[in-house]
């Protein structure tokens, strides 16, 4: 699995579904810990993902990090 930059190389990797519902409503979790969603079914979660995740490159191709949470 690969790392962002300023990830820890050293780390236990434990695999886990990143999508969830609640109710009718379906979430997914980022690895800066945030929650995502309401989403009115999976398969516009995992579109909302794929979003977040391009979101995410374009900041980092501009030189901004994301908000995250302590280790």
């Amino acid at each position: 699995m690969t790392c962002r930059e300023d990830d820890q190389n050293e780390r236990t990797w434990f695999r886990s579904d990143r999508f969830f519902n609640e109710g009718p409503n379906w979430y997914f979790s980022t690895r800066e810990n945030t929650i995502e969603g309401p989403y009115p079914n999976r398969e516009e979660a995992e579109s909302g993902l794929m979003m977040y995740l391009r979101d995410m490159k374009a900041m980092e191709n501009y030189g901004l990090k994301p908000a995250r949470m302590p280790d």
